[in-house]
């Protein structure tokens, strides 16, 4: 790929050497990241890098800077640099104490579901822009705005008002949300008008510590999906610590999400609703043990939502930086929701690692048997170069999640954000195969994806462990909560699959033009829907939004 060798050639000499500035999260931009940390090095100990850890992203990287003084660069077109290689504005001190760039954000989309006999024209109209910075060698930031103006396929609507029948959010169907991009108002006849904003600021004192502060996403894990902390949802406040002292890392991550709920605070009339708050505090430990394995230790944590008016009674523990502390202070039974994990990547080969996850919500109890054994699990694998065959790359993963897993007694605790949930978007009682496929050659890409997935849905009275929305003490009525199985309920089948061809125009802001088809089939005992949506784009992919549900 020649934007790969333009950066490793000609903009690596002036890269800075401390560590503070994000990665993006999108899955296929970072894929080449993601086969370098594959290569198994021949001394476990070299690895005091926060790059060399894989299971908490977004990865925290060095500030790669342009040398306006490179020949080759001044040899370049200013028109080819600005379009194929660099950032749109680039402002450089001669002193290499500040470096800044602007770039605009955009995906301008159009498509139609060709199952949709209504014949609407769906299309996505994106304007923003991206400004990032450095400032010296130990000071980054970023910030980034979107303006959105939307329609969506049919199944998604159902989604955001809050009436598809495997996703049933809340009752406050008023509050429309778009699966990971926050609430929006109507715009037209059957569109959302919808904005998007997030940033940082990072400061890297030395090479063992990183402080952040920001509005954005996490992800924990080496999967596609993860069933501990997903960027599925919305974007937060956070708070971020990151340590780093040889092959051991250790990540503290302060939040405040929200439910779209008053929680009994009274709104004046004519103005914004007051949304009620909660704290979440996570801890991941993450082990380079030996040149070929990691293991990672996960406590999350949902503390109580603030009151009736809408009053946080922050807890001390809330801050407790020791991992496990408040394991043992709450227990799992706890009002407070406590959630437990591990992380595991295993490197075969230098193009081959497996990777898996293992969740665990609740353990089981005397009175309530089986229904408390709230647990789930990925396993997964990763193959880069596939049969030697250069940026050919495939991953192939399996989750599966229990009944009742990530809700709560008080169903205010459950594990989310903006009525999404915080992990797996199917939120629990499921079983699910992903299998990706992705092959790049020179500027050119493509990704094809298949989804299968079984769910036990709830039914509008019953609640058979699927809805995170609901509380875990509302159980079907007569079942027996000593045989509580995974997809036990109203058995739904999901089947997604995606193809989409790509040319990627810059690489410094992911400016890619693309053409796909995603066809969705959702069977029950009594109905099947379909989705088949033709869409071409002209986009700058940034982050990950999952429609694949």
């Amino acid at each position: 790929m020649k934007h790969f060798f333009y950066v490793l050639f000609f903009i690596l000499p002036s890269v800075l050497f401390s560590q503070q500035s994000n990665s993006l999260l999108n899955r296929e931009w970072s894929l080449n990241f993601e086969k370098e940390k594959n290569i198994i090095d021949s001394d476990s100990t070299k690895q005091n890098s926060v790059t060399d850890h894989s299971c908490f992203k977004p990865f925290i990287t060095g500030a790669i800077h342009i040398d306006k003084n490179n020949p080759t660069r001044k040899a370049t077109s200013v028109w080819k640099r600005k379009i194929h290689q660099e950032n749109l504005f680039i402002v450089n001190d001669s002193a290499d104490n500040f470096y800044l760039t602007i770039d605009p954000l955009f995906n301008l989309e159009a498509g139609k579901d060709f199952a949709d006999l209504s014949g609407e024209k769906l299309y996505k109209n994106t304007r923003g822009f991206l400004v990032r910075g450095d400032i010296g060698k130990k000071f980054s930031f970023e910030s980034s705005f979107y303006e959105n103006q939307a329609t969506y396929a049919k199944y998604i609507d159902e989604y955001i008002a809050g009436t598809n029948t495997l996703f049933s959010q809340t009752s406050n169907n008023e509050y429309y949300v778009i699966p990971g991009q926050g609430r929006s108002k109507l715009f037209r006849k059957n569109g959302y008008d919808y904005a998007m904003t997030s940033g940082y600021i990072s400061y890297s004192p030395n090479k063992y510590f990183n402080f952040q502060a920001g509005h954005g996403k996490h992800f924990v894990g080496d999967g596609y999906r993860s069933l501990l902390l997903s960027d599925n949802a919305f974007n937060y406040p956070y708070a971020r610590i990151t340590t780093t002292y040889k092959n051991i890392q250790y990540t503290n991550l302060y939040t405040s999400f929200m439910n779209l709920t008053d929680g009994g605070a009274k709104t004046p009339l004519n103005t914004e609703h007051l949304f009620q708050k909660k704290i979440g505090s996570f801890q991941l430990l993450s082990f380079n043990f030996v040149k070929r394995i990691q293991l990672g230790l996960f406590q999350g944590m949902i503390w109580e939502a603030s009151d009736s008016a809408n009053r946080e009674h922050v807890n001390f523990n809330t801050f407790d930086p020791v991992i496990g502390v408040n394991t043992l202070n709450y227990g799992m039974h706890n009002k407070k929701n406590l959630l437990l994990g591990t992380t595991l990547k295993i490197k075969l080969t230098n193009s081959i690692s497996l990777y898996g996850q293992y969740m665990l919500d609740d353990t089981y109890s005397k009175d309530l048997g089986d229904v408390r054994k709230k647990y789930g699990y990925q396993a997964g694998l990763k193959y880069f170069d596939l049969f030697t065959v250069k940026d050919l790359h495939l991953q192939v993963e399996y989750n599966s999640v229990r009944p009742y897993a990530y809700s709560a007694t008080n169903p205010q605790q459950n594990y989310s954000h903006y009525n999404q949930a915080l992990a797996h978007p199917l939120g629990s009682n499921f079983k699910e195969l992903v299998g990706m496929l992705n092959y790049r050659i020179k500027d050119f890409f493509v990704e094809v994806k298949l989804n299968y997935a079984v769910k036990g849905n709830d039914s509008s009275s019953l609640s058979y462990g699927g809805n995170i929305f609901r509380s875990d003490n509302t159980f079907a009525i007569n079942q027996n909560t000593s045989n509580i199985s995974t997809t036990q309920g109203l058995k739904t089948t999901l089947m997604y699959q995606d193809i989409h061809i790509g040319y990627l125009v810059n690489a410094s802001t992911n400016f890619n033009i693309v053409l796909g088809i995603s066809n969705r089939i959702l069977q029950t005992d009594k109905t099947t829907s379909k989705t088949q949506f033709i869409y071409f784009g002209i986009r700058t992919s940034l982050a990950n939004f999952y429609y694949d549900f």
